[in-house]
């Protein structure tokens, strides 16, 4: 019951983004359809990632020297673990990807 709604939060938060562009950008609405789902489906596949590119960059800040001036004039003498990259796709994951695909597929077969 819980994935189904939030499979309904999904596709209402994916309309809700089209809306808005369509609105601010004064186009249709079904000219926004794929890039809304695809908006919405990076969007959920970065913040439900770990590890990768911004994960190395909060680490090599630890991973330096310890020059500022609000910290004690110490250096980090330990290597940090790097963090492997792993993804786990929930519900709202996979809503948010068929919705992509299928609006693709009917901004191809409308235009």
């Amino acid at each position: 019951m819980k994935k189904v709604v939030w499979g309904i939060v999904t596709v209402g938060v994916i309309l809700l983004v089209n809306w808005a562009a369509a609105r601010l950008f004064a186009n249709d609405f079904v000219d926004w359809l794929f890039l809304s789902g695809l908006a919405v489906t990076i969007g959920i596949h970065f913040f439900n990632s770990s590890g990768g590119f911004t994960s190395d960059l909060a680490d090599s800040r630890l991973q330096g020297a310890n020059n500022d001036e609000f910290w004690a004039a110490t250096e980090v003498n330990t290597k940090l673990e790097r963090t492997k990259r792993s993804f786990q796709p929930t519900s709202s994951f996979y809503v948010a990807l068929i919705y992509t695909i299928a609006a693709g597929i009917f901004s191809l077969i409308y235009y």
